[in-house]
């Protein structure tokens, strides 16, 4: 039988998606289990993390402007700034406090009362307390501070942030590298009683993988009864991987930022997990349609230019160059699209090289609001390959350049 690998609850969402023309591999749902996501899944943190880019400074009016934008798609939870660092990034967090945005503005400190203070007299409406856990950093950050300095320094900054009224999140900087496992399980358990509303486990320097992250949430939520939330950096290239991974065991939010910048190689991309999260999980409280728009935007702020091939929000990943592609997308968009472009804010593009066909090229005529025969685009295709047999011509040819073609062929 079709699909019989797959239950009740995966065909559900399948048939979902199937409504929404999004066509992705049934395996994916084998004995599916919906996660219990939190009503904070993306929690975005462009504005803190994202700065922390070399190179990448953004001013307040650059800041309101990707809040807004942030905003727009239904981010539910942005991480503003770093209000103690700077009087211009208490400004910042002041500014887009002041915009009022649907999203809930968290602000990042150090596990000290004065950034405490300062992100309460910013009006944010969260906080992120950070307190690196790991030996190195206890050792060598610390001065050799102890573990039960630690714990006691833990619980009194979290009761600390708790008394302000504020949404608190401990944040347990460089998790990953903690090897003493009820040392960890007891900070997180310690931080929920002082008032943590949520447990951040950090991959401070992308160096866990899929099953170390899985395995850690699992056990941190045997000793924890609040949400947790990871923060995967890239450094192995499996921040997307490891954010997932850590959902499947039982985390509800993804610290994340658009593009992926921050600190190194960057964190799990904020344009990546709300597409994913909506065909894996189905997932559905996010405006994918503005996501392009959106990476475009930060691009041009933060100065940082994608890769074409960037997955789902690329200036490729919706174009088809070969002509065994274009015939199979132009006679049925699901031989080689399995989403519909709009849904990311794409449109499909037919690039025309020497690996290109007769029905790419019919279909930029179309666009251009010609209409041509098959004999005249095959005219047309042999001329484009003959340049590149030749060697004169390395790159594609322009929707312009085939119009001046088609003229030279249909009045020769």
């Amino acid at each position: 039988m079709e699909n019989e690998y797959v239950n009740e609850q995966g065909q559900k969402l399948l048939e979902k998606l199937k409504r929404e023309k999004v066509l992705p591999s049934p395996y994916n749902f084998n004995n599916f289990k919906a996660p219990a996501l939190d009503e904070y899944i993306v929690h975005d943190s462009t504005l803190r993390e994202g700065e922390q880019t070399p190179g990448v400074i953004f001013s307040i009016e650059e800041k309101v402007e990707i809040a807004r934008k942030l905003d727009e798609v239904g981010i539910p939870q942005i991480e503003a700034g770093f209000p103690a660092a700077s009087e211009k990034q208490r400004k910042c967090v002041q500014a887009l406090v002041d915009l009022n945005l649907d999203a809930q503005l968290s602000s990042f400190a150090r596990a000290k009362k004065e950034d405490i203070d300062a992100v309460a007299d910013v009006g944010a409406d969260g906080i992120v307390v950070s307190l690196s856990i790991s030996p190195y950093h206890r050792e060598f950050k610390f001065k050799g501070m102890t573990k039960e300095a630690y714990i006691e320094k833990l619980d009194e900054m979290i009761s600390y942030a708790e008394s302000y009224g504020l949404y608190v999140i401990y944040s347990a900087e460089d998790t990953t590298r903690e090897n003493d496992l009820e040392f960890l399980k007891n900070a997180y358990k310690t931080a929920e009683d002082a008032g943590a509303d949520r447990a951040r486990v950090v991959d401070t320097l992308g160096c866990a993988g899929p099953n170390g992250m899985s395995f850690l949430v699992k056990e941190i939520g045997t000793a924890v009864d609040i949400p947790i939330e990871v923060h995967c950096h890239n450094d192995l290239g499996l921040a997307l991987a490891n954010s997932l991974a850590s959902i499947e065991a039982g985390a509800s939010t993804v610290s994340t930022s658009v593009n992926g910048i921050g600190e190194r190689a960057g964190i799990t991309m904020t344009e990546q997990i709300i597409p994913v999260l909506h065909m894996l999980y189905g997932t559905s409280s996010f405006e994918m349609n503005q996501l392009t728009s959106l990476s475009e935007l930060v691009q041009k702020i933060s100065g940082i230019k994608m890769p074409p091939h960037t997955p789902l929000t690329g200036e490729n990943v919706t174009a088809h160059s070969s002509g065994i592609h274009q015939h199979g997308v132009l006679v049925d968009p699901t031989t080689y699209e399995f989403y519909p472009p709009r849904m990311m804010g794409q449109k499909r593009k037919i690039y025309i090289d020497e690996l290109g066909g007769r029905h790419g090229i019919i279909y930029v005529a179309n666009e251009l609001g010609i209409t041509i025969s098959d004999e005249t685009a095959r005219k047309v295709l042999e001329r484009i390959k003959a340049s590149f047999s030749s060697g004169a011509r390395r790159s594609s040819y322009t929707p312009e350049e085939i119009k001046q073609l088609i003229d030279e062929i249909q009045t020769s």
